[in-house]
């Protein structure tokens, strides 16, 4: 079996590199004194997307490394230049991984008969092998003490990938697992895709996910989630935001050229100019994102151009010279994971048709920041992509924490915001100004397009009103962006959170056994 270092490949002597590697093990070691590396392995189905879990971390990694941690990645798409293992099988979106959900979660009325569920199980067992192997003699071969391992054992995305990792942690006392879970497959909107008529499956599901076990620790980002697991497992969870760095930089583009580049799926079919004002919705096309709501308010935001078109200054941050031509255009800047939501995208046109918006796309031209080089003039970063944009419309009806929120704040553009449940909880009180869509209580429904999310009407004039305040009144914009950077970076700045992460990681190292 080969294991991959960086760009490599070697095989099972890899003597080439072992004087290398031991003087890094050494030098790790020395770098505090203590008995175990400093080393962690970050693990998910994939790692290096622009979906919340792949930034995330991307974020922790980068903040490790300068504080003298080692972060190696373990998933189905870490690219040849990055330090880690690639192990296909990790992926959820394969054909072998799609086949198999849909096998195990089956809709069918039909009542299947138990063997099916016997020889699942043993498919599942099988194919878990497999990927445990390989992550083991990875852990092995670089002496790494502990594994971070994101929402796989909370997600039933991928069955096989949750049973290797559980043996793993039962069968190597001496390894730490740090579980982080993102999100938890009994809980929002998705929870109806994981129910399977097989008792066999439901009992490994109820002993492999969310395991108790004595070298593991359970991490929440958020407290609703913790109280869930709490209650379902009797597990308490530590709670940790979602970090980001704030004193990184906005990456440069040239932002017109991005603005031409968009593709525009409906409207007004001219490319989106340097006059236009731009309302994005950064999130990933996905139906928990209640992306209907940034529709709606781009079409009452149209409505009320003629007070766009006065202001004197121009509009946000950008003054953007607004005139009877100009466009308001709602922007979905990503494509990760499309594929799994086409028919909710399909709505989506449909509908933006009907209200008669202009919806531009950039998932064909923007990359994930460690994906974007330099010398291609035809992609652009996901987080320069802020720098075109001039508020942001974040609607989820079912978030986590809310990635798309922290970067709108960093990138100091005017936030609307649909309060989704974790967002009043934990989130609201640390961004002290923003423009209310509402909760998910007050929703209503669509009696077309599949029963889409509507906001209520006069929640809908009130948000548009404060939008046309901040974008005319520069001086109130400046205020409430700089006063939501301050207190949302002393939340869930980079500083807080690797500190917290390196308390947990020195806990686990510290307490595991031989």
């Amino acid at each position: 079996m080969a294991i991959r270092f960086g760009n490599r490949i070697s095989g099972p002597s890899w003597t080439e590199r072992e004087v290398d590697v031991n003087m890094e093990r050494n030098d790790e070691r020395a770098a505090d004194g203590a008995e175990a590396p400093r080393r962690t392995l970050e693990v998910h189905f994939k790692l290096f997307g622009t979906d919340g879990v792949s930034l995330q971390s991307q974020e922790l990694s980068k903040a490790l490394s300068a504080r003298g941690w080692r972060a190696f990645s373990c998933a189905s798409d870490v690219p040849p230049d990055a330090e880690g293992l690639t192990v296909p099988e990790l992926s959820y979106q394969s054909p072998d991984a799609v086949a198999l959900r849909k096998r195990v979660f089956s809709t069918s009325e039909d009542h299947p008969p138990a063997s099916d569920g016997d020889s699942l199980v043993m498919e599942i067992i099988q194919r878990a092998e497999r990927i445990r192997r390989q992550v083991e003699d990875y852990v092995d071969a670089w002496e790494i003490p502990l594994l971070h391992i994101r929402n796989i054992m909370s997600l039933p995305y991928n069955l096989p990938a949750t049973l290797a990792l559980y043996n793993l942690a039962t069968e190597r006392p001496d390894i730490g697992f740090l579980m982080q879970h993102h999100d938890i497959y009994w809980e929002g909107p998705n929870s109806k895709n994981f129910v399977t008529p097989y008792h066999q499956v439901n009992d490994m599901m109820d002993r492999i996910m969310c395991p108790t076990l004595p070298n593991a620790r359970h991490v929440l980002i958020n407290p609703l989630a913790a109280e869930a697991l709490r209650a379902r497992k009797g597990i308490v969870g530590t709670i940790v935001p979602d970090g980001f760095d704030f004193d990184r930089d906005i990456p440069v583009i040239d932002e017109l050229a991005f603005r031409n580049q968009l593709q525009v799926l409906v409207g007004d079919p001219r490319p989106v100019g340097a006059d236009d004002l731009v309302v994005a919705m950064p999130a990933r096309i996905a139906i928990n994102k209640a992306i209907e709501l940034a529709i709606q308010f781009v079409a009452a935001l149209n409505l009320e151009r003629t007070a766009l078109e006065r202001a004197p200054d121009g509009l946000g941050l950008n003054r953007r010279q607004f005139s009877p031509t100009s466009s308001i255009v709602l922007l979905l800047p990503q494509g990760e994971d499309l594929d799994d939501n086409r028919p909710y995208f399909e709505r989506l046109l449909s509908y933006a048709q009907q209200l008669g918006i202009k919806l531009a796309y950039g998932g064909n031209i923007v990359v994930p920041d460690r994906r974007f080089q330099h010398d291609d003039p035809d992609h652009y970063p996901f987080y320069g992509t802020y720098r075109a944009v001039d508020l942001v419309c974040y609607p989820p009806e079912h978030e986590g924490f809310g990635n798309q929120a922290i970067e709108t704040v960093w990138t100091k553009r005017p936030l609307a915001v649909l309060e989704y449940a974790v967002f009043k909880r934990f989130v609201r009180d640390h961004i002290p100004h923003y423009i209310s869509l509402g909760d998910t209580e007050q929703l209503e429904r669509l009696k077309e397009f599949g029963g889409l999310h509507q906001l209520r009407h006069d929640i809908l004039s009130g948000a548009v009103e404060r939008a046309i305040t901040v974008l005319t009144d520069h001086d109130l914009e400046r205020r409430w962006t700089d006063e939501d950077f301050t207190a949302l970076r002393a939340f869930c700045g980079m500083d807080t959170v690797a500190a917290e992460y390196i308390r947990l990681y020195t806990e686990l190292m510290g307490g595991v056994g031989p």
